[in-house]
């Protein structure tokens, strides 16, 4: 298969889609809505850490952190799959730096009408027999 890096772009379409998955995310994120968080995170993540209760938890728990201001790093395209790599300023209290950086993907398996989400040290996990990118 064929694979389009970053030189790809998103349709008026996909481009809509994904900036309201987004604001939903970045919403469940910053206001700790964990429900809305779990159903907008990539189903091979919680599947990963459904038998660790604890880890599950705290996947969700997002206390006095933000992440605002995104922008798109890469877009990767393979059929009807697509990888968007976003970069979005994080803030939090608990750290000593006032802003950083955090790195999360949106993934879709179909052409971008739908999005899934995952924070970049979770691509390992992407691959679950439980849900394919088919």
């Amino acid at each position: 298969m064929i694979w389009c890096f970053t030189a790809c772009s998103l349709s008026a379409k996909q481009e809509k889609s994904l900036n309201r998955a987004i604001i939903q995310y970045q919403n469940a994120y910053n206001k700790e809505l964990t429900i809305l968080e779990a159903s907008q995170t990539h189903p091979c993540i919680i599947d990963a850490h459904l038998s660790d209760t604890a880890g599950l938890k705290k996947l969700f728990i997002h206390h006095e952190e933000t992440i605002n201001n995104f922008s798109i790093e890469s877009i990767v395209k393979r059929g009807e799959q697509m990888k968007v790599k976003l970069s979005f300023d994080y803030l939090s209290s608990n750290t000593q730096t006032n802003a950083s950086k955090k790195i999360i993907y949106a993934l879709s398996s179909n052409l971008g009408e739908s999005w899934f989400f995952l924070e970049a040290k979770h691509l390992k996990y992407v691959d679950c027999s439980r849900f394919k990118n088919n």
